[in-house]
């Protein structure tokens, strides 16, 4: 049942009909002890979020235990609240950047981590075990509490001493999504002249056209506006895509950079390096070692990244989806809290956004899909595998080549960089005209 990111479909259906959803609740009960299992959850603005929420706490109640509903709250918040608050576990209903009809089930332990492989499996073992049921006259012991402003007191402490008298003009666009209940709140609270977009969910216009994914309105806000920066979250919080000044989009990569280059700076980048997926662009590894900072990778997923954060004992890594981890503020990714770290350092240093990330030089990026009818190992297939060496060769160090099968769709997936937008081109399309002719 989970992905990559908890679980996901279209409510109603399998893994989200009612009886499953029932059925992973009490799972996580079991998993956990047994009763007297306090868990919190929060839901994103999708309609169908009240409905899972209601379905996961019958099988809570079924096997003795509590769901605290907190409402309407980012991801993120459900990782804060379950670690400050002495939850066992946290759950949070959630499709993320997903189109509306979705929703999914995200599980986040005591500690606020994303759980672990091990606990989903253990969660997917008892589920598939139909020697038990979830008696369908259980009466729920859903509880409510508003517990939004402690999350909103623990990221406002990432940057309330710093501010004098907030002069920023800030876009904001919450993706009709969670952050619209927390996000404007938050940074009128700290003082900061806003402009907010996409605020209004429906329960229906969750990243309808807006949000991280569709970033375009914000871009031209921002430049109409004359504001400093926009922040343009995903559905559920969990990560953010700024746009600077100029109008111009910063992701992951240029977060990272940033944030590695003020930590450094301030002696508080333990180990001076970070941890960046393998999708992250080969600029950002070659700028950050030229000011002394090294760069771990890792495969995708924010599960991943924060493992090799806690392997290496380190206290910044990301994605260039927008995804940033700063494990002393949250062992997760947090949009809010990214932000927020971000227009830390605008403020102390004084320097624009588009400013700050100046240095980054991100090499051109190629991407090319090769549909496939089967994923056999590459290294068995020669005239694939000599072509990735010779793209490789042809780089020499000076560009970086990724092949990987999509671990979701029927996709090859093959990524060029390159200083040289044209030869990383070239190359990627050699390799897919191979794997085009041996695996299509």
């Amino acid at each position: 049942m989970f992905g990559t990111d908890g679980i996901r479909g279209t409510p109603g259906k399998f893994p989200l009909d009612e009886h499953t959803i029932a059925r992973v609740g009490a799972a996580v009960v079991r998993v956990l002890g047994g009763s007297n299992v306090a868990l919190l959850v929060v839901r994103d603005t999708r309609e169908s979020g009240f409905w899972i929420e209601k379905h996961l706490a019958r099988g809570v109640a079924a096997e003795g235990g509590q769901l605290v509903s907190a409402g309407v709250m980012p991801t993120p918040a459900a990782a804060f609240l379950a670690a400050s608050h002495g939850f066992n576990a946290a759950l949070a209903i959630s499709a993320s950047h997903n189109p509306f009809p979705d929703n999914g089930i995200k599980v986040l332990t005591g500690d606020g981590e994303k759980a672990s492989r091990e606990f989903e499996i253990s969660i997917e073992k008892i589920v598939d075990d139909e020697s038990w049921i979830v008696p369908s006259d259980v009466n729920p012991l859903l509880v409510s509490r508003d517990l939004t402003e402690e999350y909103l007191a623990h990221t406002r402490s990432v940057i309330v001493d710093t501010i004098a008298e907030p002069s920023l003009k800030i876009a904001v666009d919450c993706a009709n999504g969670a952050t619209s209940v927390v996000v404007p709140r938050l940074l009128k609270q700290v003082g900061f002249d806003l402009v907010e977009l996409n605020v209004s969910p429906d329960g229906c216009n969750i990243n309808d056209r807006c949000g991280s994914i569709h970033p375009e309105g914000l871009q031209k806000v921002v430049t109409a506006q004359n504001c400093n920066l926009g922040l343009a979250f995903d559905g559920d919080g969990d990560r953010v895509i700024l746009v600077d000044n100029n109008g111009d989009l910063v992701d992951g990569d240029a977060v990272l950079f940033i944030c590695a280059k003020y930590l450094s700076e301030c002696g508080r980048l333990p180990g001076n390096a970070v941890v960046a997926s393998i999708m992250s662009n080969i600029g950002l590894e070659i700028t950050l070692k030229n000011f002394g900072i090294k760069v771990y990778r890792c495969q995708i997923g924010d599960r991943q990244i924060r493992e090799t954060m806690v392997d290496k004992r380190l206290v910044l890594g990301g994605e260039q989806s927008g995804h940033i981890i700063f494990s002393d503020l949250l062992p997760t990714g947090d949009g809010v809290l990214t932000a927020l770290s971000v227009i830390r350092v605008m403020i102390e240093s004084g320097c624009e956004l588009a400013e700050l990330r100046r240095d980054l030089k991100i090499y051109p990026q190629v991407l090319v899909n090769v549909k496939v009818s089967a994923k056999p190992d590459l290294s068995a297939e020669p005239e694939i595998a000599n072509a990735i060496q010779e793209a490789k060769r042809t780089l020499s160090g000076e560009g970086r080549v990724l092949v990987r099968y999509s671990g979701t769709e029927p996709l090859l997936r093959i990524m060029i960089e390159s200083r040289d937008a044209e030869t990383a081109r070239k190359l990627a399309e050699s390799i897919a005209s191979c794997a085009t002719q041996r695996l299509g």
